[in-house]
């Protein structure tokens, strides 16, 4: 055989095998007990923060520390995860701190005391926010990397939806702290499936080699900007707008998503209301991703730009709302869905043009340094919004977060 016919042979080979759908790891679906409980269980922190007799700048002040310690887990958990060269002990360890905190949630009595046992939550939580991905890396070809960790977070980010429906019907007959023990209870399945089904050998991931995936659907605008997978940082030519448009971004959010359950309480609307918001937001996310991912292509920055765009209309469309008092709850429930569409063209056009625009050698430092604005954004984003809000009221947090948004586009245009 001549080497022409060879390299053509090894090619088409090479190319059936990129056309076959693998089979996903059945280990994937011991998520999704866990994603259940943490979707379900995520709209409660602020209501009862609320009940409790706290106000918007203990729940901004909440989800800042909570946001910090989820980052610091994430590097915390993910480094040690390396060092041991394990994965499943750590999955394990989040699966369990789900019942153990949503219990110890329920009996709490104070908004202080709820603070300090979120922010430990967030801490233990944090280590499923990067082990997993590595074990996905761990347990799928090196070609079918992208996919699946997309069939991964699906997953789980249907898992989620499922969640905030369960939340949606137990709220018309449970008390806040009755559903914190309904979700920890619904979410010890993950615990026995994760120690039955995860299988791993011990391998290392190069993480600066890890290329910045953008087809993920993991519900992480409310607590977490995103999975930090790489932890080195660096500020790569050509990257810095774009690095700064993304921290305007993410303070928008932080001034948004915790104190939306706090602007529909806060107007009389029921749990049950605030469940459908959050139904709206996430079921709209997720049917979209799959979309925007197949049909993105070349045109990211158009596709980001587009997403910068609404999110800016679902800023625009609540301010109205806190104006227009009477039509407050299906101008809301529009902003929410208007997010959740939004974050689908961001979030993957993103970490796509981060890897696009960082040399071979520093993808996985640019990644970091993305993860880490995107979460400094977020911390400062609640801290504003919680002391705009007890201050000046939501119109003025929400027309700081439109002339954020703005400015972010402002600086993608550039």
């Amino acid at each position: 055989m001549s080497q022409r016919v060879a390299t053509a042979v090894r090619n088409a080979t090479v190319a059936n095998r990129y056309r076959h759908v693998p089979r996903m790891p059945q280990w994937f679906y011991s998520f999704v007990p866990f994603k259940v409980a943490t979707g379900g269980s995520s709209a409660l922190v602020s209501l009862y923060i609320l009940e409790l007799g706290g106000n918007a700048s203990t729940v901004g002040v909440t989800f800042a520390l909570a946001s910090l310690a989820s980052m610091l887990g994430a590097l915390f958990w993910g480094r040690l995860s390396d060092r041991t060269l394990r994965r499943k002990p750590f999955i394990l360890l989040g699966f369990a701190s789900v019942p153990a905190f949503l219990t110890l949630m329920a009996f709490v009595r104070t908004s202080a005391q709820l603070m300090v046992v979120n922010t430990l939550y967030a801490f233990f939580l944090a280590s499923t926010l990067s082990v997993p991905i590595a074990l996905v890396l761990r347990s799928v070809r090196k070609h079918n990397w992208d996919y699946g960790i997309g069939k991964f977070n699906e997953i789980s980010g249907w898992g989620w939806v499922l969640g905030l429906v369960l939340g949606f019907g137990l709220s018309r007959f449970l008390t806040i702290p009755q559903l914190f023990l309904a979700f920890a209870v619904l979410s010890l399945p993950s615990i026995f499936m994760g120690k039955s089904m995860i299988r791993e050998a011990p391998i290392y991931i190069n993480r600066r080699a890890i290329r910045a995936f953008g087809n993920y659907v993991v519900e992480k605008a409310r607590y977490f900007p995103s999975f930090i997978l790489h932890t080195n940082f660096s500020l790569p030519k050509g990257l810095k707008r774009f690095y700064l448009a993304f921290f305007l971004f993410w303070v928008s959010a932080g001034l948004y998503f915790p104190q939306m359950p706090v602007l529909l309480t806060k107007a009389g609307y029921s749990r049950e209301i605030v469940y459908l918001a959050l139904i709206a937001n996430s079921t709209v996310a997720a049917l979209n991703y799959g979309r925007v991912g197949r049909g993105m292509g070349k045109n990211k920055k158009k596709i980001l730009r587009k997403g910068l765009s609404l999110r800016a209309t679902a800023f625009l469309t609540v301010l109205i709302g806190t104006i227009l008092f009477p039509a407050l709850l299906p101008l809301a429930v529009l902003s929410y869905l208007l997010a959740g569409y939004s974050w689908t063209f961001i979030g993957l056009s993103s970490t796509a043009i981060v890897g696009e625009k960082a040399g071979e050698k520093e993808k996985g430092s640019a990644m970091g340094t993305y993860n880490m604005v995107s979460s400094a954004g977020y911390i400062a984003g609640n801290i504003i919004g919680g002391a705009v809000i007890s201050s000046a009221g939501f119109s003025a947090a929400f027309g700081i977060g439109l002339l954020l948004v703005g400015g972010s586009i402002a600086l993608m245009r550039k």
